[in-house]
């Protein structure tokens, strides 16, 4: 699986929030440089507080920038260094950015070009370390962001947005005007 190069000039042409035009938003003196992080995650991929605080500047809210594309094979590649137990929170976001960048997935950047073969290829592996992790024990949560991760890798977006968004299941009755949140989604979520 080819990685974009850590020294790629590429990465700063790959915005993310607060991350445009090769520079910080001036109100986000703490937005990332992608290629730092993942250096340091190459290092230790086990650091998933580091991950965890990297991954929401890259897909959250609808929207996969476009530096998600360049680091999705690098979660993938991070994944198969962990065992199965492990690998979940990247394999949630590599699901997440499939979710976000599928049909209906919001406001998304495009791939560019020079990532999407690495991308494609990465997402194919996906499936392969999902079905690894899957097997191994979890709480409800963990197993509804992977079945949301599979489901998105499957190129069912929809289901994996349903499955992600779970907890938030609820509406008003048209009928009576009460607030619908079925006790069993409460249980579950």
């Amino acid at each position: 699986m080819d990685l974009l190069p850590l020294e790629d000039p590429r990465w700063l042409e790959l915005d993310h929030r607060n991350w445009s035009q090769g520079q910080r938003s001036p109100w986000a003196p703490d937005a990332p440089f992608v290629p730092n992080e993942l250096s340091k995650l190459c290092d230790d991929p086990a650091d998933l507080d580091r991950f965890n605080a990297l991954w929401p500047w890259l897909c959250s809210e609808g929207t996969a920038w476009p530096a998600a594309y360049a680091v999705v094979p690098y979660a993938v590649a991070f994944a198969e260094r962990l065992a199965p137990e492990r690998r979940s929170d990247y394999l949630f976001f590599v699901g997440l950015v499939a979710m976000c960048s599928g049909p209906g997935g919001g406001e998304s950047s495009e791939i560019e070009p020079f990532l999407a073969g690495s991308y494609q290829h990465a997402l194919s592996r996906a499936l392969t370390l999902l079905a690894q992790t899957l097997i191994c024990r979890h709480d409800a949560t963990e197993t509804r962001f992977l079945l949301a991760a599979l489901a998105a890798l499957k190129g069912h977006t929809a289901l994996g947005e349903v499955l992600n968004h779970l907890d938030c299941v609820s509406g008003t009755c048209p009928r009576c005007g009460e607030e619908v949140y079925p006790q069993e989604l409460q249980e579950i979520s």
